[in-house]
């Protein structure tokens, strides 16, 4: 007796994504994402690596083989809020060039042009459950104050060069970005309500590092 073969079902997206393979640095990223939004949505208590892996579309061993544990991939998240961080370049240009106005643009752009969406969701996070993983939070701390300490290292060259004007800011150089912490908050606060206030303290705050740095 003779059958009738089975008629193959037709390929789904979801079929063809399951076999998709992406490249590490990609998939680390989905998990991020996912995970932020998951975050944002549910605390950090609350949030599972299954509901991450869920939102991603794989299984949790796969979280798993990107990150450790929940805790790393919220570490993972704040140290990408570092906006000095993401404009390390910027910082290690000042070394080599004496263009000191130069490096005031380049600073002040690319610090206020980190207030993305994503940015402004984790310095969200990191206030409101930040108090729950304080060991991960002392971690990104110390790993900022190394980075701060090398930044100002930067700032006491120039000022030893005679190419920055010596004064209590380039002594304790952080405090050069106190608007921009300011700046943060009203967006965090208000949304888009405070884009216009933001660009004026943008303006205002390059400004008065030309008048307070430049020789």
């Amino acid at each position: 007796m003779t059958t009738k073969k089975e008629k193959k079902k037709p390929e789904t997206a979801n079929d063809k994504k399951r076999r998709t393979r992406l490249s590490p640095e990609i998939r680390r990223k989905q998990i991020l994402e996912a995970a932020l939004v998951e975050f944002s949505a549910q605390g950090f208590a609350a949030t599972s690596i299954s509901r991450i892996a869920q939102r991603v579309g794989i299984s949790k061993a796969n979280v798993y083989v990107h990150f450790s544990s929940k805790d790393e991939i919220f570490e993972t998240l704040l140290r990408s809020l570092s906006s000095l961080g993401k404009t390390q370049g910027n910082w290690r240009q000042i070394e080599d060039a004496e263009d000191v106005p130069g490096f005031i643009d380049n600073l002040v752009d690319a610090t206020y042009a980190s207030f993305t969406p994503e940015a402004l969701a984790i310095l969200r996070l990191m206030i409101s459950e930040g108090h729950r993983i304080p060991d991960v939070l002392a971690k990104w701390h110390e790993g900022n104050v190394s980075a701060r300490a090398e930044r100002q290292a930067i700032i006491d060259e120039q000022v030893a060069a005679g190419r920055m004007k010596r004064s209590p800011l380039t002594e304790h150089f952080q405090f050069a970005m106190t608007p921009f912490v300011y700046a943060g908050v009203a967006k965090l606060v208000f949304g888009d309500a405070a884009t216009e206030e933001v660009e004026r303290m943008k303006d205002t705050h390059r400004k008065l590092l030309h008048q307070l740095l430049e020789p």
